[in-house]
């Protein structure tokens, strides 16, 4: 087995699936480690990246707090940095320093460019009726191409950047994106002028240190949670010469809705696996490899033998660390329901895009246009916002909105304001998309997930199954599925019939 040192000094041994990684890692050529929840990722590409100490290695995550914590656990032999900060270094001052200027509001955006009102057709209540779009809101689209733009591998804006909501006529959506490109062109080329004095985003020098066809100058590539990339960001690892490590979980890949590509299922490169699990015991890799199995996985996650975890099944957990959610609504009415009990709780949902829907709501209720909460800014009342909920394109917000019409905006803006800090809550309530990266030694799952039982048949959407996978795989000693048990009763019984119809000499291998 191969040896890795702690930081404090002891010896760590590797198991036979991490050995496999660091002798392909030798080899020298770029290939991708599929690794599922808790099976240390982390570690692994520090036992690389020991085991190579006379080469340069670059570790790329995400944000800058994840960077700035790996930067104390590998050697110096290697930078850990995020892409923004390689761009940053790279890119023309002239435009880096326009981060620090005031950016162009939709209304002064509008202004300058000399947009009109446009009458469109949007679909409410089962039929097309005349909406005007604003020239506020046409600006609103004319900076979201840009962004999109800037998250793809293309060279140039084009037409197609321009995102229309679902809801618009098909003829009209092309028309406008046809009728906004040149502004979305004129947007992108001043955004990368100097001498023009609007702000940018860190998209933008992003965007420009890419199409510089950069050439990062490392011997490897250590690339974590790869299956969040987007087109961009592959785009520029793919045409390194260096060699490149993408690390990361085809099944934890549950920001499609941002841009990210799986990067782990689509690149065509060889491959290793990391399934044994340092984070909780075997009775809860059950659970997860009841999602894998649906997900099409015949490779299961393993649990660790010398940690007994509990699956709980109880309406009324004795323990919790940690209530999991799908929606920010429902993480709201708990953290209500919490402070009525006189709990301290925290919350890891999104509570910052939570306020500003409520204070959308609010100016809505009072006659206010809105344009900053992209939920709400299409609409011109309140009234309007409750026949789009009873859409299926407004199924997402409906919850909120019904906790806004439940609670009132005021009583949740003060709900807000007396989370406790983690450290001293009684426990915390996240989303599952806001707990990704995160464990607690006990954890409830809600009973907000998306799925249906018919004819003990499971109708659960793949999008689901991951954020399921997610959400389980954060408990360490238990977990807590008595909301799941009708969707994993029935999954467990649908591969039960699956293995009986299989041919005897089928096996299945593990690698």
């Amino acid at each position: 087995m191969t040896q890795s040192q702690h930081p404090a000094g002891q010896e760590v041994l590797a198991t036979l699936e991490q050995s496999t990684a660091i002798d392909h890692a030798r080899l020298g050529e770029s290939f991708k480690i599929m690794a599922y929840a808790g099976t240390g990722k982390t570690t692994t590409l520090k036992m690389i990246s020991d085991a190579m100490p006379q080469r340069r290695g670059l570790y790329l995550a995400f944000n800058k707090g994840i960077a700035d914590q790996a930067r104390q656990k590998f050697h110096r032999g290697v930078d850990c940095r995020t892409f923004h900060s390689l761009a940053f270094r790279h890119v023309d001052r002239g435009i880096t320093d326009k981060l620090r200027l005031p950016r162009l509001s939709p209304s002064i955006l509008a202004r300058e460019y000399q947009l009109q009102p446009i009458t469109i057709r949007r679909l409410l209540s089962g039929s097309y009726e005349n909406f005007t779009l604003t020239a506020s809101r046409q600006a609103n689209l004319i900076s979201n191409a840009v962004s999109q733009f800037c998250s793809t591998n293309a060279q140039y804006p084009a037409p197609r950047h321009v995102m229309m909501p679902e809801w618009m006529h098909e003829d009209d959506a092309t028309a406008l994106q046809q009728h906004l490109y040149p502004f979305v062109e004129r947007r992108w080329l001043e955004s990368i002028d100097p001498r023009h004095n609007a702000g940018i985003g860190h998209d933008i020098y992003l965007k420009k240190w890419a199409l510089s066809s950069p050439v990062i100058h490392s011997d490897y590539i250590l690339f974590d949670e790869a299956q969040d990339a987007d087109p961009l960001m592959l785009g520029i690892l793919l045409k390194q010469n260096s060699q490149v490590i993408y690390v990361g979980d085809a099944h934890q890949q549950i920001y499609a809705w941002r841009g990210a590509v799986n990067a782990m299922q689509q690149l065509p490169l060889p491959s290793s696996r990391l399934t044994q699990s340092f984070r909780f015991g075997e009775s809860i890799a059950e659970v997860a490899n009841v999602f894998l199995r649906k997900l099409g996985e015949d490779v299961p996650l393993h649990g660790r033998d010398d940690l007994k975890s509990i699956v709980d099944t109880q309406p009324f957990p004795k323990k919790r660390n940690a209530i999991l959610c799908r929606s920010n609504a429902r993480a709201m009415e708990l953290l209500l329901s919490g402070l009525v009990q006189g709990n301290k709780v925290a919350l890891q949902a999104d509570h910052e895009r939570i306020a500003r829907f409520v204070d959308a709501a609010s100016a809505l209720k009072q006659g206010r246009k809105v344009f900053d909460v992209p939920e709400l800014s299409w609409f011109s009342s309140w009234h309007e916002v409750h026949e789009y909920c009873e859409t299926n394109d407004g199924s997402d917000i409906k919850p909120l909105v019904r906790l806004v019409d439940e609670h009132g905006t005021e009583p949740l803006k003060r709900a807000l304001a007396k989370i406790s800090p983690i450290s001293e809550a009684d426990y915390v309530i996240s989303t599952a998309h806001k707990a990704k990266g995160l464990e607690w030694h006990h954890v409830q799952i809600e009973d907000d997930y998306n799925f249906k039982i018919h004819k003990d048949e499971a109708q659960v959407s793949v999008e689901e199954l991951r954020l399921l996978y997610v959400a389980c795989t954060r408990a360490q000693k238990s977990l807590n599925v008595h909301y799941l048990m009708p969707l994993l009763n029935a999954l467990r019984k649908e591969q039960i019939k699956e293995d009986k119809n299989k041919p005897s000499d089928k096996k299945i291998v593990a690698f």
